[in-house]
């Protein structure tokens, strides 16, 4: 008969990484396998278009959520020290306070990563919701890259309310899109954010007459994305709904919602920030 005795078992460091730039890890003495999680940032909501009675006028779309990415390796594999870059949170397509003019689009997240060349873990970013026109409030697209695609922002319309964002598995969720007007002035209602992974419910849709989309929840356990950010409602005859800011730890923004001449249109939600995380085992 054979009896296997195991002694003390040391508990891993786990260093966290939350601000936003370039870090430097070391490799801990002893460690034998190191787990590395990246969470791009996300992208961002666009803004709603701002027009004339009588005319279809979009809402923004809602960004695309940041890609999670996972590598366990063993500690020899590793350098005495490894590059980290956290990508920083971007902010929402700014509000439209022209007549007849479009929404500005959000901007695109920021990849996170750990090491180079062969050492590398990256996860990348996710696209910013397009701003709203007359014809169209275009979906936050994620790159796609990591072991889990972020989810992809709702798209804006005129004849029902605004697109819900996707979610994924791990990766941040995306954001709803804003309420759009059609032709007739008929407001609608935004689109509510991503579920996350973790079970946190998205971001609120914002109310058709410009009710503000509710910002995403934030993953408390750091091993997924966060939930996305509501779409803001549409006006007919007011300001349009911000959109909801994406949950921490890469979730996107929610859309602005459309607006009526004379009345600002409603701003995109802002996309979160990324984060990465090494865990040292003994």
């Amino acid at each position: 008969m054979q009896t296997t005795v195991f002694g003390p078992q040391r508990p891993p460091i786990v260093d966290v990484y939350t601000t936003p730039g370039a870090a430097t890890w070391t490799n801990r003495v002893g460690a034998t396998a190191v787990e590395v999680i990246c969470i791009a940032s996300a992208g961002s909501g666009g803004s709603g278009r701002r027009g004339a009675a009588g005319g279809a006028r979009y809402g923004g779309g809602g960004g695309g959520g940041g890609a999670f990415s996972l590598v366990i390796t063993e500690a020899s594999n590793l350098g005495a020290t490894e590059a980290v870059s956290v990508g920083a949170g971007v902010a929402g397509g700014a509000a439209v306070g022209v007549d007849d003019t479009n929404g500005n689009n959000g901007n695109p997240g920021n990849h996170s990563s750990f090491g180079t060349g062969l050492t590398l873990v990256q996860s990348e970013r996710g696209g910013g919701g397009g701003g709203g026109t007359n014809a169209a409030g275009a979906a936050g697209v994620p790159s796609g890259y990591g072991t889990w695609p972020g989810g992809t922002g709702g798209a804006s319309s005129v004849a029902a309310a605004g697109a819900s964002g996707t979610p994924k598995p791990k990766g941040g969720g995306g954001g709803g899109a804003g309420g759009g007007i059609d032709a007739a002035n008929v407001h609608r209602a935004g689109g509510p954010g991503a579920d996350s992974f973790e079970s946190w419910t998205g971001g609120t849709a914002g109310a058709a007459g410009g009710g503000i989309g509710g910002a995403g929840p934030s993953s408390a356990a750091r091993r997924s994305g966060g939930a996305g950010g509501g779409g803001g409602g549409g006006h007919d005859d007011g300001a349009g709904g911000d959109g909801g800011v994406g949950g921490l730890y890469g979730a996107a923004g929610g859309g602005g919602g459309a607006s009526l001449n004379g009345f600002v249109s409603g701003k995109g939600g802002d996309g979160a920030q990324g984060i990465v995380v090494v865990i040292s085992w003994f």
